[in-house]
């Protein structure tokens, strides 16, 4: 009798661990796209992007190009898969995930890699937030990377401005005031970037929350590794978030002073360790007033009429509580951003309701940079100051072609010559359903950025009848595109009267001053000629004409890791005379710039094996005056025995 009771103790053991493995394996594949829980590998640790945190929940992978991992592959024409990581050394790189191709460093932070110690002569800034910060797929076009270009536009190589992204998609201020205290202190910043809010959404009309603890509950580290738990948990959520918006409206002000508690605990971190801390406003379609002035913009398919009052009720409690904050210390001020709701007419500068596109991202840092400049005196030649205004469209247009001239670089011209050409898909992430409505705009924005940063940085070029008729094609292909955008005319007229066609210049001129009046007012040879008094050349951009054919050859997502894996690779290097080889590496800068410190380091690590001195001290000399144009030094494990050689 004992005997068949321990069988059917273990035959029901069997079965019990059978049906639970088998609920792990259902509930795993429910998951899949669902959360950045359900990311197939984040749990196990082979993601090749994100890792799992026992106190953030998860973050962007630390080491991401030394470590093994999965990855999300790509399939060349010949059938063979590759690899989704694209580094020349393993403190920077791209890697290919869901959120788009993304430029991360070995420290877990979005864009280049820095040297965790500060420099003496470095002003650093660290821009906190969730995915309005950390960015959409536009590696050169967030606002942490506009804005460092445009702080160090009249550097002179003796003090830099370096901005950290240190945003993180999908997370909370719980999130953002818990990895300030794990990791951005160490950094020991001079000012701290503030812009978080969205994430809080579903927290703030959450009825059953009593205290802080509630509203930032923490994902149990061992359970949150269960598929079964993170499932149902997916579809409590996603069963509350449907029928919440009323309820939101009754407990925002009550769930609130949590949100407000995660940003005060970081000013107050931030007063200890002397840093000051500027709140940004939340950039958001929504406008002021009532939402039939903006509710039939295509980024608002899909969402109720309740959830969009509910929206714009937390995103003007939020500023305005940001504001009457900012009141309470001397060390934090407040910047609204230009994208908030003051602001009308913003469609064109949205990827949806909640995240701008890189041409809103450029506003976004314009804001910063006339507040910025003006308070910490980083730049004596730009003399408009930040003034919180709510503005039409008109005055939004004419901020953003200002927000062009405010520095206009390699960066710009890459990623806006690749939507300029490409009719708005240069990664994987801009060729999903999602941007299908609003690829139009990143089609026409990336135009105008593209021609006029051509006109300021290749002036004498333009003269050339084949680059001005090229230029010509693009800008007509735009307004076919889309034809009310006061800027895309302003443009066309003014590369035609820099070519002396005068008729025409007038004609678009005037179609451009009849849709926005402001722009009458706005002199491109005067800004022009500013611009270049500190405009200063890249020394490896010395060929227009081969810069634009580099940037056509990106014809679809996915050629960089291509071009990456079988020409850049050594053994395909090697069949090529050093010349062409170093070619290969400028191409591919070309087409991703931020990458300049590890492409380059790699191309003096091939001349040296190559024993190639005189070539690279020819490179070496150009990294140099490459180094006035970025907030970083250059790193160079060769320099000593070039400079011997």
């Amino acid at each position: 009798m004992e005997i068949k009771k321990q069988k059917i103790i273990f035959f029901s053991l069997i079965v019990n661990v059978l049906i639970i493995s088998g609920l792990e394996l259902g509930a795993g594949q429910l998951l899949q796209n669902k959360t950045i829980y359900a990311i197939p590998g984040l749990m196990e640790d082979k993601h090749p992007f994100m890792e799992f945190d026992k106190d953030l929940g998860y973050r962007i992978r630390k080491k991401a190009f030394s470590r093994s991992t999965d990855f999300f592959p790509i399939t060349t024409p010949t059938g063979q898969l590759i690899s989704t990581k694209l580094a020349f050394t393993e403190q920077e790189g791209i890697i290919r995930n869901e959120h788009g191709d993304i430029l991360i460093n070995d420290l877990g932070f979005r864009g280049p890699f820095f040297q965790k110690q500060r420099d003496q002569d470095t002003f650093r800034i660290v821009a906190l937030g969730g995915s309005t910060t950390a960015g959409m797929y536009e590696n050169e076009l967030t606002y942490p990377r506009i804005l460092e270009r445009m702080l160090n536009r009249s550097s002179t190589g003796k003090r830099k401005i370096e901005v950290i992204n240190a945003g993180v998609w999908g997370y909370t201020s719980c999130q953002v005031a818990k990895r300030y205290k794990k990791e951005i202190i160490d950094l020991k910043s001079d000012l701290i970037l503030l812009m978080s809010g969205w994430n809080d959404i579903n927290k703030l009309r959450a009825s059953n929350i009593k205290r802080k603890s509630q509203y930032c509950m923490g994902h149990h580290p061992r359970l949150v590794q269960s598929n079964i738990f993170r499932f149902l948990r997916l579809k409590i959520k996603e069963n509350f978030n449907k029928s919440s918006a009323e309820l939101g409206n009754r407990v925002l002000h009550k769930n609130i002073k949590f949100y407000m508690e995660n940003l005060r605990e970081i000013i107050e971190g931030a007063k200890i360790n002397k840093t000051d801390v500027v709140l940004v406003s939340l950039p958001g379609l929504y406008e002021g007033g009532h939402m039939d002035n903006f509710s039939g913009y295509a980024q608002f398919n899909g969402l109720s009429s309740r959830e969009i009052n509910y929206r714009q009720k937390v995103l003007i409690l939020i500023n305005s509580l940001k504001r009457k904050l900012a009141e309470d210390y001397k060390h934090v001020f407040y910047v609204d951003n230009g994208l908030s709701p003051l602001t009308a007419g913003k469609s064109k500068f949205f990827a949806d309701t909640v995240h701008p596109t890189g041409a809103g991202n450029r506003v976004l840092a314009f804001q910063l940079f006339k507040y910025l400049n003006e308070r910490y005196k980083f730049g004596e030649t730009f003399n408009e100051n930040y003034r919180e205004e709510s503005w039409s469209r008109n005055k939004l247009e004419l901020e953003y072609l200002k927000s062009i001239f405010a520095s206009n670089r390699i960066e710009d011209l890459s990623f806006s010559g690749c939507l300029a050409l490409h009719e708005g898909i240069c990664t994987n992430m801009s060729t999903s359903e999602k941007f299908y409505s609003v690829r139009k705009y990143l089609h026409v924005t990336g135009t105008v950025e593209f021609v006029l940063g051509s006109m300021l940085q290749y002036p004498f070029a333009i003269n050339n009848s084949n680059i001005w008729k090229f230029l010509e094609g693009l800008m007509k292909k735009s307004i076919e595109v889309n034809s009310d955008f006061s800027l895309s005319h302003w443009v066309f007229g003014t590369l035609y009267s820099i070519v002396g066609e005068n008729d025409l210049a007038s004609k678009y001129l005037d179609r451009a001053y009849e849709m926005n009046p402001l722009l009458k007012g706005f002199s491109f040879k005067k800004n022009a000629d500013e611009f270049n008094k500190i405009f200063k050349k890249n020394p490896f951009l010395f060929d227009y004409i081969k810069f634009v054919d580099v940037i056509k050859q990106q014809h679809k997502p996915g050629q960089w890791f291509e071009k990456f894996h079988f020409q850049m690779q050594d053994k395909a290097l090697n069949i090529k005379s050093q010349e062409e080889a170093v070619g290969r590496h400028i191409e591919f800068y070309y087409t991703a710039p931020l990458l300049a410190q590890s492409i380059f380091s790699r191309t003096l690590l091939y001349l040296k094996n190559k024993q190639k001195p005189r070539l690279a001290k020819k490179i070496n000399k150009h990294m140099q005056q490459l180094a006035l144009l970025y907030p970083f030094k250059f790193i160079f494990p060769f320099e000593t025995s070039l400079k011997s050689e």
